[in-house]
Protein backbone atom coordinates (compact mmCIF):
# COMPACT_ATOMS: atom_id res chain seq x y z
CA UNK A 1 0.00 0.00 0.00
CA UNK A 2 1.60 3.64 -0.96
CA UNK A 3 0.85 6.91 0.77
CA UNK A 4 0.42 9.12 -1.48
CA UNK A 5 0.36 13.06 -0.67
CA UNK A 6 0.21 16.42 -3.15
CA UNK A 7 3.08 17.41 -4.19
CA UNK A 8 4.36 21.18 -5.84
CA UNK A 9 5.77 20.70 -9.03
CA UNK A 10 9.52 23.15 -9.30
CA UNK A 11 8.95 22.37 -13.52
CA UNK A 12 6.76 24.11 -15.52
CA UNK A 13 3.60 22.68 -15.94
CA UNK A 14 2.99 21.87 -20.41
CA UNK A 15 0.70 23.49 -22.28
CA UNK A 16 -0.83 26.22 -20.16
CA UNK A 17 -0.92 29.41 -20.79
CA UNK A 18 1.10 31.42 -18.29
CA UNK A 19 0.38 35.36 -17.32
CA UNK A 20 1.38 38.38 -15.61
CA UNK A 21 -1.01 41.92 -15.28
CA UNK A 22 -1.66 44.62 -12.70
CA UNK A 23 -4.66 45.15 -11.23
CA UNK A 24 -5.98 47.93 -9.44
CA UNK A 25 -9.56 49.66 -8.97
CA UNK A 26 -11.42 51.29 -6.18
CA UNK A 27 -13.91 49.68 -4.00
CA UNK A 28 -16.74 51.86 -2.30
CA UNK A 29 -19.08 50.94 0.31
CA UNK A 30 -21.50 53.72 1.13
CA UNK A 31 -22.62 54.24 5.51
CA UNK A 32 -24.71 51.72 6.35
CA UNK A 33 -27.24 50.23 9.91
CA UNK A 34 -28.26 52.95 12.55
CA UNK A 35 -27.56 53.03 16.27
CA UNK A 36 -29.75 50.14 16.70
CA UNK A 37 -26.21 48.47 14.91
CA UNK A 38 -23.66 47.59 16.71
CA UNK A 39 -20.32 46.49 16.49
CA UNK A 40 -18.61 43.87 18.27
CA UNK A 41 -17.17 46.32 20.89
CA UNK A 42 -20.87 47.84 21.10
CA UNK A 43 -20.54 51.33 19.26
CA UNK A 44 -23.55 52.28 17.13
CA UNK A 45 -23.71 52.67 14.02
CA UNK A 46 -23.84 54.29 11.26
CA UNK A 47 -20.29 52.69 9.58
CA UNK A 48 -18.39 54.55 6.77
CA UNK A 49 -19.23 55.34 4.10
CA UNK A 50 -15.71 53.42 2.91
CA UNK A 51 -13.27 54.06 0.20
CA UNK A 52 -10.13 52.42 -0.35
CA UNK A 53 -7.59 51.50 -4.14
CA UNK A 54 -6.31 48.34 -4.39
CA UNK A 55 -3.60 47.04 -6.24
CA UNK A 56 -1.34 44.22 -7.29
CA UNK A 57 0.10 42.39 -9.97
CA UNK A 58 -1.15 38.93 -10.49
CA UNK A 59 0.75 36.44 -12.31
CA UNK A 60 0.77 32.49 -13.35
CA UNK A 61 4.49 31.65 -14.62
CA UNK A 62 3.80 27.71 -14.95
CA UNK A 63 4.55 26.62 -11.38
CA UNK A 64 2.79 28.84 -8.82
CA UNK A 65 0.04 31.71 -8.61
CA UNK A 66 1.01 34.88 -7.23
CA UNK A 67 -0.44 38.02 -5.92
CA UNK A 68 2.76 40.92 -5.38
CA UNK A 69 1.78 43.86 -3.60
CA UNK A 70 4.63 46.28 -3.74
CA UNK A 71 4.70 48.30 -0.71
CA UNK A 72 6.65 51.48 0.42
CA UNK A 73 6.57 51.64 4.35
CA UNK A 74 7.48 54.65 6.08
CA UNK A 75 8.10 55.17 9.13
CA UNK A 76 7.18 57.56 12.19
CA UNK A 77 10.14 60.02 13.27
CA UNK A 78 9.48 59.01 16.77
CA UNK A 79 10.18 55.90 16.66
CA UNK A 80 13.85 56.29 16.05
CA UNK A 81 14.45 52.72 14.26
CA UNK A 82 17.69 52.17 12.92
CA UNK A 83 18.34 51.27 9.11
CA UNK A 84 18.89 47.56 10.53
CA UNK A 85 15.45 48.05 12.63
CA UNK A 86 13.82 49.02 9.64
CA UNK A 87 14.47 46.11 7.52
CA UNK A 88 14.16 43.68 10.52
CA UNK A 89 10.39 44.82 10.80
CA UNK A 90 9.79 44.92 6.81
CA UNK A 91 11.31 41.23 6.84
CA UNK A 92 8.99 39.99 9.95
CA UNK A 93 5.66 41.84 8.52
CA UNK A 94 6.46 40.47 4.73
CA UNK A 95 7.37 36.78 6.87
CA UNK A 96 3.96 36.91 8.81
CA UNK A 97 1.59 38.04 6.09
CA UNK A 98 2.85 35.06 3.84
CA UNK A 99 3.19 32.80 7.04
CA UNK A 100 -1.17 33.38 6.89
CA UNK A 101 -1.74 33.52 3.44
CA UNK A 102 0.76 30.98 1.78
CA UNK A 103 -0.06 27.15 1.17
CA UNK A 104 -3.63 27.16 2.51
CA UNK A 105 -5.32 26.58 -1.46
CA UNK A 106 -4.04 25.68 -4.43
CA UNK A 107 -5.42 25.14 -8.07
CA UNK A 108 -5.93 21.46 -9.43
CA UNK A 109 -5.39 21.34 -13.10
CA UNK A 110 -8.02 18.31 -13.54
CA UNK A 111 -7.24 17.00 -16.53
CA UNK A 112 -3.08 16.12 -15.49
CA UNK A 113 -3.59 16.19 -11.90
CA UNK A 114 -1.67 19.03 -10.77
CA UNK A 115 -1.45 21.47 -8.04
CA UNK A 116 -0.42 24.36 -8.53
CA UNK A 117 0.42 26.64 -5.56
CA UNK A 118 -0.73 30.02 -4.51
CA UNK A 119 1.09 32.59 -3.20
CA UNK A 120 0.81 35.97 -1.80
CA UNK A 121 4.09 38.51 -2.28
CA UNK A 122 4.75 41.28 -0.15
CA UNK A 123 7.84 42.93 -1.65
CA UNK A 124 9.55 46.46 -1.68
CA UNK A 125 11.79 47.70 -4.61
CA UNK A 126 8.76 49.12 -6.52
CA UNK A 127 7.11 50.68 -8.12
CA UNK A 128 4.74 51.03 -5.47
CA UNK A 129 1.17 49.57 -5.32
CA UNK A 130 0.99 51.14 -1.52
CA UNK A 131 2.27 53.20 0.45
CA UNK A 132 1.93 52.31 4.80
CA UNK A 133 2.94 54.66 7.63
CA UNK A 134 4.46 52.14 10.83
CA UNK A 135 3.32 53.94 13.91
CA UNK A 136 4.51 52.39 17.54
CA UNK A 137 3.47 50.41 19.12
CA UNK A 138 -0.34 49.15 19.38
CA UNK A 139 -3.59 50.85 17.71
CA UNK A 140 -6.40 50.62 15.44
CA UNK A 141 -4.34 49.62 12.16
CA UNK A 142 -5.84 50.43 8.81
CA UNK A 143 -4.47 49.38 4.93
CA UNK A 144 -2.24 52.30 5.09
CA UNK A 145 -1.53 52.53 8.83
CA UNK A 146 0.32 50.03 10.47
CA UNK A 147 1.50 49.54 14.18
CA UNK A 148 4.92 47.91 15.32
CA UNK A 149 2.49 45.94 17.58
CA UNK A 150 0.46 44.09 15.21
CA UNK A 151 0.25 40.75 14.76
CA UNK A 152 0.78 38.19 11.48
CA UNK A 153 -2.84 37.87 11.36
CA UNK A 154 -3.90 41.94 11.03
CA UNK A 155 -1.19 42.89 8.72
CA UNK A 156 -2.55 39.92 6.26
CA UNK A 157 -6.20 41.36 6.96
CA UNK A 158 -4.81 44.72 5.55
CA UNK A 159 -3.22 43.11 2.44
CA UNK A 160 -6.27 41.51 1.85
CA UNK A 161 -7.60 44.96 1.37
CA UNK A 162 -4.79 46.14 -0.90
CA UNK A 163 -5.92 42.81 -3.40
CA UNK A 164 -9.59 44.42 -2.99
CA UNK A 165 -11.54 41.96 -0.26
CA UNK A 166 -13.65 43.46 1.60
CA UNK A 167 -14.19 43.46 5.42
CA UNK A 168 -16.23 40.57 6.98
CA UNK A 169 -17.70 41.92 9.97
CA UNK A 170 -20.20 45.23 11.12
CA UNK A 171 -18.43 48.09 11.42
CA UNK A 172 -15.93 47.52 9.05
CA UNK A 173 -16.49 47.89 4.69
CA UNK A 174 -18.43 45.28 4.36
CA UNK A 175 -20.13 44.10 0.63
CA UNK A 176 -24.00 44.01 -0.04
CA UNK A 177 -25.51 45.38 3.23
CA UNK A 178 -28.31 44.52 4.55
CA UNK A 179 -26.72 41.18 3.69
CA UNK A 180 -23.33 41.32 3.82
CA UNK A 181 -20.64 38.43 4.16
CA UNK A 182 -19.34 37.97 8.01
CA UNK A 183 -17.51 35.65 9.60
CA UNK A 184 -16.24 35.34 13.17
CA UNK A 185 -13.32 33.33 12.34
CA UNK A 186 -12.18 34.63 9.05
CA UNK A 187 -9.02 36.61 8.03
CA UNK A 188 -11.40 39.24 6.83
CA UNK A 189 -13.74 39.27 9.35
CA UNK A 190 -13.22 39.08 13.59
CA UNK A 191 -10.57 35.92 12.88
CA UNK A 192 -8.20 38.53 12.00
CA UNK A 193 -7.94 39.35 15.89
CA UNK A 194 -6.71 35.32 16.08
CA UNK A 195 -3.41 33.97 15.98
CA UNK A 196 -4.99 31.13 13.25
CA UNK A 197 -7.62 32.71 11.44
CA UNK A 198 -9.49 30.58 8.91
CA UNK A 199 -8.72 31.24 5.07
CA UNK A 200 -12.13 30.63 3.36
CA UNK A 201 -12.03 29.26 -0.51
CA UNK A 202 -13.52 32.98 -1.02
CA UNK A 203 -10.52 34.87 -0.73
CA UNK A 204 -8.63 32.77 -3.25
CA UNK A 205 -11.15 32.97 -5.77
CA UNK A 206 -9.37 35.42 -7.64
CA UNK A 207 -6.51 33.27 -8.46
CA UNK A 208 -8.66 30.69 -9.95
CA UNK A 209 -10.43 33.04 -12.02
CA UNK A 210 -7.20 34.01 -13.61
CA UNK A 211 -6.05 31.69 -14.30
CA UNK A 212 -9.32 30.24 -15.81
CA UNK A 213 -9.11 33.22 -18.02
CA UNK A 214 -6.13 32.31 -19.62
CA UNK A 215 -7.08 28.54 -19.91
CA UNK A 216 -10.56 29.01 -20.32
CA UNK A 217 -10.78 24.65 -21.33
CA UNK A 218 -8.78 23.41 -18.89
CA UNK A 219 -10.39 21.93 -16.08
CA UNK A 220 -9.04 23.88 -12.50
CA UNK A 221 -10.47 23.24 -9.39
CA UNK A 222 -9.64 25.61 -6.30
CA UNK A 223 -8.27 22.92 -3.15
CA UNK A 224 -7.55 22.97 0.11
CA UNK A 225 -4.26 22.04 1.01
CA UNK A 226 -3.45 20.28 4.11
CA UNK A 227 -1.72 21.83 6.89
CA UNK A 228 1.66 20.24 7.60
CA UNK A 229 0.49 18.97 10.85
CA UNK A 230 -2.50 17.33 9.16
CA UNK A 231 -0.17 15.58 6.84
CA UNK A 232 2.33 14.93 9.55
CA UNK A 233 -0.64 13.16 10.88
CA UNK A 234 -1.58 11.00 7.81
CA UNK A 235 1.85 9.75 7.36
CA UNK A 236 2.03 8.82 10.95
CA UNK A 237 -1.47 7.09 10.51
CA UNK A 238 -0.49 5.43 7.57
CA UNK A 239 2.93 4.23 9.12
CA UNK A 240 0.77 2.67 12.00
CA UNK A 241 -1.63 1.06 9.75
CA UNK A 242 1.38 -0.51 7.61
CA UNK A 243 2.56 -1.61 10.77
CA UNK A 244 -0.32 -3.62 12.04
CA UNK A 245 -0.87 -5.22 8.48
CA UNK A 246 2.56 -6.48 9.17
CA UNK A 247 2.56 -7.23 12.18
CA UNK A 248 -1.37 -9.88 11.73
CA UNK A 249 0.96 -11.11 8.69
CA UNK A 250 4.03 -12.13 10.74
CA UNK A 251 1.21 -13.75 13.25
CA UNK A 252 -0.42 -15.70 10.89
Amino acid sequence: MALVFATFSTSALAGLVTGSVNVSGTRTTPAYGDADLKDNAGNPGPFGPFSWNYSYTRSFDGKKLEKDIQIDFSFDAGLNYTAAQKAAYINAAKAGVSSVWDNKFAVKDGSTGQVIPIFVAVTTDGPFNQKVQVHAGPGRSDMLNWYTGDSASVNAHEVGHMMGLFDEYIGGAVDKYPNPTLSDDGLMGLGALNANPVMYPRYYQQYYDYIKQLNPDTPFTLVAVPEPSEAVLLLCGGVFFLMGMYGRKRQG
